[in-house]
């Protein structure tokens, strides 16, 4: 019980004794080191060299500086840096250039400086000393370090000694690099797999990203002809919308830690030419005789359902359509098969939706009720599950479709009931059942 509460009482004490330095340094015009604390070391990238000081630094005083070091030399008025190795490890290589101190008769003139690996960390206790200790430093000096650890954390103190008449530690600005085959990054491989040949027309295509030597990857971008693909980010990707020549590319960032970059140009893609149109999409009454004319430059080519057409071999056919129907015309040429449709719609025939997907993609983003438009004064009332009216639309038509929106804002996804009264001379008929909005 009486250790816990030393210790209590050492914190509060190191707590108090943090506040005081702090606002010593205020008032001698000092700004506090951000890495004065273990804790906050700055991690430094290879090869990069960044200005430090220990100016302003405070002693041991502070919460997790961690200068009780006993090394070659007592640390005080600490900085912490570190690095990371990359993933083979070896020789690093920590200088120091460009040294200069602030001049006093009572500051030291040296720099102090060793590499740890920590057991703990920020435990001074679990230090292990992995290159050589400086206590003298007074110009452009190395910390060496050989046979470091693939993907290990080090860190390194620098702060300042109390030498020859001095009372105080030595204050200085400084220059830092971190290099060496143990902490230089490996160069970063980026390739991308896709089809080796010619692809088939709004055929569903594959392509993956292929990447070494990159830690935290992020970003991933996948592009057509510079424009960002409309799909997550992720190493694989796959679109049907290819166009003959359009040109593939990914990009990505690696290293969290002063991140870096990349790109690779798969190339441009050949799409085979076949192509086939189904025609456009007609309004008949029932009974109408009527003519499908489609175009392709396949082969080989066929309607479907075969058994609703008189010839489902010719390109031009003719069909009697007693409801609503979509014909498919399919293609083929050497390599590839595509289907084009076209929809018949009954205009003196209500044939009533179930469902439809208002998300914008331009393909049944509208509640089209085919036959409506016979019946001008038609209305149509859309209500929620609860009872409440979500839509109440007059003179419902091809171009008054419910559009999913109430109040100008999206419906949730699911299931709604609509009460349709045609309004006519010759039907007051009232028609009610349910529709599901699917996004």
């Amino acid at each position: 019980m009486k250790v816990v509460v030393l210790q209590k009482m050492r914190e509060i004490l190191r707590s108090i004794l943090g506040l005081v330095n702090v606002l010593l340094i205020g008032f001698w015009g000092y700004t506090q080191p951000a890495n004065d604390a273990c804790n906050n070391a700055i991690e430094l990238c290879p090869n990069l060299t960044v200005s430090g000081t220990n100016i302003g630094a405070t002693a041991t005083v502070c919460p997790d500086c961690e200068d009780d070091l006993t090394f070659c030399f007592i640390g005080t008025n600490s900085v912490w840096y570190s690095f990371t190795t990359n993933s083979t490890g070896g020789n690093v290589t920590i200088s120091f250039t460009n040294l200069a101190f602030n001049p006093g008769a009572t500051l030291g003139t040296q720099l102090q400086s060793a590499l740890f690996q920590a057991a703990v960390p920020c435990d001074a206790s679990s230090f292990t000393l992995v290159s050589n200790c400086v206590s003298n430093a007074t110009t452009n000096f190395s910390l060496n370090a050989p046979g470091l650890a693939p993907n290990t954390e080090y860190i390194f103190v620098v702060n300042g000694a109390i030498n020859g008449s001095a009372t105080q530690p030595a204050r200085a600005t400084f220059d830092v690099n971190v290099s060496g085959p143990g902490a230089d990054r490996l160069p970063v491989g980026l390739s991308v797999g896709g089809p080796s040949g010619e692809v088939c027309p709004k055929n569903p295509v594959g392509f993956a990203m292929y990447l070494s030597n990159c830690t935290d990857t992020s970003n991933i971008v996948w592009t057509i002809n510079g424009v960002p693909a409309a799909s997550p980010d992720g190493p694989y990707w796959s679109t049907s919308a290819l166009q003959d020549g359009d040109v593939i590319a990914v990009s990505c960032t690696c290293f969290s830690v002063c991140p870096q970059d990349y790109s690779y140009t798969f190339g441009a893609v050949a799409v085979n030419d076949l192509y086939v149109d189904a025609g456009s999409d007609q309004y008949v009454t029932s009974g109408s005789t009527v003519t499908l004319a489609g175009t392709t430059n396949g082969t080989d080519y066929a309607w479907t359902p075969a058994s609703e057409v008189l010839t489902p071999y010719n390109l031009s056919t003719i069909t009697v359509p007693q409801t609503t129907t979509t014909y498919f015309l399919t293609a083929t040429n050497a390599t590839c098969a595509l289907s084009d449709e076209v929809t018949v719609y009954i205009t003196d025939v209500l044939e009533i939706p179930g469902s439809f997907s208002p998300n914008g993609d331009g393909v049944n983003d509208l509640w089209e009720i085919p036959g409506i438009d016979n019946y001008p004064n038609a209305q149509v009332k859309i209500y929620t599950r609860w009872g409440q009216v979500t839509a109440d639309i007059t003179g419902y038509s091809h171009t008054r479709a419910w559009d999913g929106m109430t109040n100008g804002k999206p419906v949730p996804d699911g299931v709604y009931f609509y009460e349709l009264n045609l309004h006519d001379k010759s039907s007051n008929e009232v028609r009610k059942g349910n529709v599901t909005v699917l996004r």
